[in-house]
């Protein structure tokens, strides 16, 4: 399984998001910082030996397989970082992200192939951007965004974009708006955003949410397990809570 995360406008929270997403993840994952302009976990986290993640394997390394015909195992190119998640790391710039601009298409075949599920930070994104392919081939497409009225009307039209721009198969329960915001307005945030969408005709999943939880993701990052104390925080909660939306919402697909 592939899940894509992606922001409509500037980077409300996308990284954190994917990054909480794979902690939790039921099967085994590999997170992926697809971002052409540039990854920055390794600046956030740790490895799982205690210092930052190596500058290798890297999603250079992936990329060089792939355009190479071999299938390009994912967790080849994975570090494991101090709380657990397996990340292939991405680009160090935007300069790094433009080589990789005709690969990003093997590179989404080889994450849909794996044989372990794939979370990829996509970073911002519209139908020119180089990473389109990782959220073509997406089982599900998170669209992370805030309450705040300008980020859910980017939201909008971003999800209205992205299903013209990969057809009719991204839509329904495929692309899933995603609310970063306070815990307390979560239902009246969900419900306004479902409404914004429902209004203007856009073929999504009803809307899901994260809180903001500063210091629950300082914790991640700084190695704590997700299996222990943390699990508990309201992030983790709320997080596991959005995977069984998106295995809820897989479920239906694979129905309909």
């Amino acid at each position: 399984m592939l899940i894509s995360v992606c922001s409509s406008k500037g980077a409300p929270g996308v990284t954190s998001t994917a990054l909480v997403l794979a902690a939790v993840w039921p099967r085994p994952v590999v997170l992926i910082e697809a971002d052409p302009t540039g990854g920055d976990l390794a600046f956030r986290c740790r490895s799982a030996g205690g210092g930052p993640p190596a500058a290798t394997p890297n999603v250079l390394g992936l990329a060089s397989a792939v355009s190479g015909a071999a299938t390009g195992n994912i967790s080849t190119f994975a570090q494991q970082l101090a709380g657990g998640v397996k990340l292939v790391q991405g680009v160090s710039s935007a300069a790094q992200g433009r080589g990789l601009t005709s690969l990003w298409g093997a590179i989404a075949q080889a994450c849909v192939s794996s044989d372990v599920d794939v979370i990829a930070d996509l970073g911002r994104l519209d139908r020119s951007t180089a990473t389109m392919p990782l959220a073509a081939s997406a089982d599900r497409l998170l669209v992370v965004g805030t309450p705040m009225l300008e980020s859910v009307v980017h939201t909008r039209e971003t999800l209205m974009e992205l299903a013209g721009a990969v057809g009719p198969d991204m839509s329904g329960s495929r692309l899933v708006p995603l609310i970063v915001g306070t815990s307390r307005h979560a239902q009246a945030d969900r419900a306004d955003v479902d409404q914004v969408m429902a209004a203007a005709g856009v073929l999504a999943s009803p809307s899901t949410h994260l809180p903001l939880d500063a210091p629950a993701l300082a914790r991640l990052e700084g190695g704590e397990s997700a299996s222990g104390r943390l699990s508990r925080t309201l992030l983790l909660r709320a997080a596991r809570g959005v995977v069984n939306h998106i295995s809820q919402a897989t479920s239906q697909g694979a129905r309909a």
